[in-house]
């Protein structure tokens, strides 16, 4: 197994050639030091976790939000005794060997997060998240396998938002300056008051339903008689933003009611009334320090803020994700509603970040209750176009299946345009499986059609059912020339690079030459003139062989940079000239 001293040691001679890459390298030592700093004698994937976070802190949080509260909790909770050298655990290390690029990190990531899920499964709902994460170590053992309690009451899958949760409580300590524990025990306290509230009658082992639905454990039960005065305390703390903080812990309050009414599928007039009243009680507390930022909203923001650009693109889908939240909303209080879609068009050149914005709002559609998993797939028509009649339906339905609960992008969709007119074609047999599934999948399966504008556009008028299902149409304009240079550094700085002012300059001329021409790849551009210019590096050092000296190996100089922007297509499905 891999140690600290011999990390160090093989640092110093280059020899990790043919072994870590320069990304695994570096996540390598930082969770052999978070080992160390543990006291423990074995890496785990708790001290690999932290690890990949302090590598891109920033980027981590916003893939995988409230995660790091519950590993630095765990963390602290598995502290060795060991005086001995740290290592990495032998799987990990033979997991890290695979690690070759900023993508294959966040799979890794996204693994072991996971794999801390499938272990609270295993040791039982009782379990909270952090010792479903401290499970995770090697210093602790599993707790056995425990037998679910038995209760009176269960909640559906795709209930509504649960607002009091891990985030809310580590922002309202924060901003509080009182433990998480005493906060959290604060809060639950009052939303056991106002379940029981709703639903009008003692009811077993409610806390610690409010428990499973918020993730959060160890507090304990209190029978308030009324609301306690901490919403109008918190509202009251001398800080321009006390108000805010306040009327978050009140919306996550009825939200706990709403929920409460919605446990049984049966939301009576009666609990209506009594949600409201509950409403009347907070906003009493609240006075004029009211700030009703919605917690979707919130959510949003803190998903979307790292975006570079796309203004444009935010609001247009904050927009929508507000409609979508009030629509579930009314539907579970049994008010009229419209029709719940949640399918959309994202339109534009390549590059300007589709498939990404894709993938972190059908993750918020989950954490907002609205999707019930965050899978995303990924298609073009060649995953949907069958060879022979028949074909095509079986697999375009195979790939709905994939994606069910999920979201289904559809790169490229208007490759599904046969050009045949009146004649039906593969693409337009796929098209029609896919419009029949958007409509039985409504409440499950979010589908997002992206290419060109144009060819996009026409492609969807072909078939009247599929633009009715499509409420949603989100534009995605070229990048600036100052969003450019933001990404350029963000990408380098994801890759461990430097670039000095000079090669930065080189950049932005490069690709201010090509901006808004035909096939200008925005954010891809940049990326594969980084590529380019990484490798003109290496062979430009390779004379120096392990001579080289670690900032000559980071450093991209302007001579690196090619002269003339390298746009590679995506090589997926079909890739018309654009004729916008």
């Amino acid at each position: 197994m891999y140690s600290l001293k011999s990390y160090a040691y093989e640092r110093i001679l280059g020899a990790f050639i043919g072994h870590f890459s320069s990304i695994a390298e570096i996540i390598v030592g930082h969770a052999i030091s978070e080992a160390k700093r543990y006291d423990c004698e074995v890496a785990s994937e708790l001290h690999l976790l932290s690890a990949i976070r302090r590598w891109q802190e920033e980027q981590f949080d916003v893939r995988f939000p409230n995660v790091s509260i519950s590993v630095l909790a765990a963390l602290s909770l598995n502290r060795g005794n060991s005086i001995k050298r740290s290592v990495l655990k032998q799987e990990l290390e033979t997991r890290m060997l695979a690690i070759n690029s900023p993508e294959s990190v966040w799979v890794l990531a996204e693994s072991l997060i996971q794999e801390t899920k499938d272990q609270r499964n295993a040791v039982g709902t009782s379990h909270s998240k952090m010792a479903a994460v401290e499970a995770l170590s090697e210093n602790r053992t599993p707790p056995e396998k425990a037998e679910p309690p038995t209760v009176e009451l269960s909640y559906e899958d795709d209930r509504l938002p649960f607002g009091i949760n891990e985030s809310l409580i580590d922002r309202i300590s924060t901003f509080a300056k009182i433990s998480p524990a005493e906060t959290a025990n604060k809060i639950l306290n009052d939303a056991q008051y106002v379940a029981r509230t709703i639903i009008g009658r003692e009811t077993k082992d409610l806390f610690k339903l409010i428990e499973d639905a918020s993730g959060l454990t160890g507090s304990t039960p209190a029978n308030y008689t009324e609301l306690s005065d901490f919403v109008m305390k918190l509202s009251l703390i001398p800080d321009p933003a006390a108000s805010k903080y306040a009327t978050q812990v009140s919306m996550a309050l009825v939200e706990v009611a709403e929920w409460a009414a919605s446990i049984d599928d049966d939301v009576t007039k009666d609990e209506i009334d009594r949600i409201d009243a509950i409403r009347l009680a907070l906003r009493e507390q609240l006075g004029d320090r009211i700030d009703t930022e919605s917690a979707a909203t919130i959510a949003f923001e803190s998903k979307f803020e790292n975006l570079i650009g796309m203004e444009a693109v935010k609001a247009d889908l904050r927009k929508r994700l507000d409609f979508l939240v009030v629509n579930r909303r009314r539907q579970k209080r049994g008010l009229k509603a419209d029709v719940h879609r949640m399918h959309m068009a994202f339109l534009g050149n390549p590059g300007t970040g589709k498939t990404t914005v894709a993938r972190l709002f059908g993750e918020l559609l989950n954490e907002l209750g609205l999707l019930p998993t965050k899978k995303f797939v990924e298609t073009d028509r060649s995953g949907l176009v069958g060879e022979h009649i028949g074909h095509s339906e079986k697999k375009t339905l195979d790939m709905v299946e994939q994606a069910d609960g999920g979201v289904l992008f559809v790169d490229e969709a208007y490759a599904l345009d046969d050009g045949y007119q009146n004649q039906k074609g593969f693409g337009y047999e796929a098209t029609s499986v896919l419009v029949k599934q958007m409509e039985d999948r409504r409440n499950r399966l979010v589908v997002i059609l992206a290419g060109y504008t144009q060819p996009t556009v026409d492609y969807i008028a072909i078939n009247p059912g599929l633009k009715s299902r499509i409420p949603t149409t989100i534009n995605f304009p070229d990048y600036s020339i100052e969003d450019l240079k933001q990404i350029a550094i963000r990408i380098a700085a994801q890759r461990d690079l430097i670039l000095d002012d000079a090669s930065l300059k080189k950049i932005v001329a490069s690709v201010g030459i090509r901006r808004g021409q035909v096939g200008f790849g925005n954010a891809r551009e940049i990326e594969n003139m980084l590529e380019h210019a990484q490798r003109s590096s290496i062979n430009r050092l390779s004379k120096l062989g392990n001579l080289a000296t670690e900032i000559e190996i980071k450093t991209i100089l302007p001579e690196d940079i090619p002269n003339d922007p390298i746009s590679q297509t995506k090589k997926f499905g079909f890739n018309p000239t654009p004729t916008e």
